[in-house]
């Protein structure tokens, strides 16, 4: 992408120069001593944080410092569960299906009714922990035969598998504190960056 900066402004933006330049005949690729003298130049991104913990909008393009810049708008997705309310602050529930409902009107029987459980939208933090605690499982069960072998028949299991599979839940456990002690979604991120899981045996 390009945008012409004419006097401090941007003029014109578009996906090529050629484009931008519709009465110039071009052999090849414009170079930088044409698009220097046209006052054309590349548009940069602004930041754009991970869509795994925040919603990215696109905005628009604007002059940050003199240079042409697709800007951003980053929300951080919510951490916490969220219990739902409606507009007036009322909790609203769980829906299912009651076929044995008749409104007495002839119509078709059965409607969405409310249950007693309130609808909760899981965090960022619930999500993470349920993602640690599948790779905890998953780490865990090619052994787990070990385990039941040993609960069965007495068989002891490996010193090294005792190691490994005793280093994957202390991993765990210090995943699922620091998910837990999070502040906000920048915090939470560099947690699952920071996951250090032993090798395997």
């Amino acid at each position: 992408m390009y945008a012409i900066v004419t006097d401090g402004a941007i003029t014109q933006i578009g996906s090529s120069v050629q484009r931008m330049f519709p009465n110039t005949s071009f052999s090849g690729t414009p170079d930088s001593a044409f698009k220097t003298a046209n006052g054309v130049m590349d548009v940069v991104n602004a930041e754009q944080k991970d869509g795994a913990y925040y919603y990215v909008s696109q905005g628009d393009i604007t002059l940050v410092a003199g240079v042409p810049t697709q800007g951003f708008t980053n929300t951080a997705m919510a951490i916490e569960d969220v219990n739902e309310v409606d507009v007036d602050g009322n909790p609203i529930y769980v829906q299912e299906w009651d076929a044995d409902f008749d409104n007495g009107a002839g119509e078709l029987a059965g409607k969405m009714v409310d249950t007693s459980v309130q609808l909760v939208t899981r965090g960022l933090k619930y999500n993470k922990t349920n993602e640690v605690k599948v790779t905890t499982n998953t780490l865990l069960a090619p052994d787990d035969w070990m385990v039941i072998r040993k609960a069965e028949r007495a068989v002891d299991i490996p010193a090294a598998t005792v190691t490994y599979r005793a280093a994957v839940l202390t991993e765990y456990e210090r995943l699922k504190t620091a998910i837990t002690a999070a502040a906000d979604a920048d915090a939470l991120q560099a947690v699952m960056q920071a996951q250090n899981w032993p090798r395997t045996v």
